[in-house]
């Protein structure tokens, strides 16, 4: 337990003032077999967001995390993240943007880590305004990963770069993130967990005004597990690098929600 809270101090030390782009990241991996559909877990949120900024008050997002096929020393894995987000400008329920994820990795352990090969894809959809592109980027990078043991618990740790091979309305030239995420062992009951993360952007010095972007989240609450679900209840603090699509600016919330997960 002591390195699980020294690592996530650290983690925050790092992300002072600027609280990583919220990149997701896969689960941990159960490494129990190897074969098709070895992995499977799902969870749809909702988060009311506590803003001056009329453009954020409500939050609903899902994934889908898959290990397609693991093999002895690795993973391949798919995983797809959609946010709708809700304003208060127009109504009390305002749709005005969704982000879309679309992630492949492949893996392979080396001793304790476990190094991926991460082809990464963002979009991100204005609603129901007048807007004609959509800001977009992919990248191709490495993650590396490593799991701690603690008692009763376990401990990730994720660090990541990945080089932007293609952007629109954006002028991202690279993205790196660190991920810690510790999290309960899977048994019935509740549990406290812990998740952050901080990172940096690196955008193109033709751009006036413009340098390298940070931004983060941090989270905590409480998890009451089933068999086969669970139920976390949660609190979060999020800066997000250009928060709406069409502003080249960081917007910042307070998160308090729900989150429901099959695994």
């Amino acid at each position: 337990m002591k390195r699980a809270l020294v690592a996530i101090g650290l983690l925050f030390a790092i992300g002072d003032g600027a609280s990583a782009q919220t990149t997701p990241v896969p689960g941990t991996s159960s490494g129990e077999r190897a074969g098709f559909l070895s992995r499977m877990a799902f969870f749809l949120s909702v988060a009311g967001m506590q803003t001056e900024d009329p453009r954020f008050s409500l939050s609903q997002r899902s994934r889908a995390d898959l290990d397609l096929f693991s093999y002895r020393k690795g993973r391949i894995n798919f995983l797809v993240d959609t946010e709708l987000v809700m304003g208060s400008e127009r109504r009390a329920f305002d749709l005005n943007h969704a982000n879309v994820i679309f992630e492949t990795s492949s893996s392979y352990r080396l001793g304790p880590v476990d190094l991926a090969a991460v082809a990464h894809h963002v979009s991100r959809h204005v609603v129901d305004r007048e807007f004609d592109r959509v800001p977009a980027w992919h990248t191709v990078g490495a993650r590396a990963a490593h799991v701690f043991q603690t008692r009763g618990s376990t401990l990730d740790v994720n660090l990541e770069y990945g080089h932007v091979v293609q952007h629109t309305f954006v002028d991202y030239r690279w993205t790196s993130q660190m991920t810690v995420r510790l999290e309960p062992a899977p048994r019935p009951g509740a549990h406290v967990f812990a998740s952050g993360s901080a990172g940096l952007v690196g955008v193109h010095r033709a751009v006036v005004n413009r340098g390298r972007q940070t931004g983060g989240r941090a989270e905590g609450g409480v998890q009451f597990a089933a068999e086969r679900g669970v139920l976390d209840l949660y609190g979060a603090y999020e800066r997000r690098v250009d928060g709406y699509p069409t502003s080249r600016e960081p917007s910042s919330w307070f998160e308090f929600g729900f989150r429901l997960g099959a695994r």
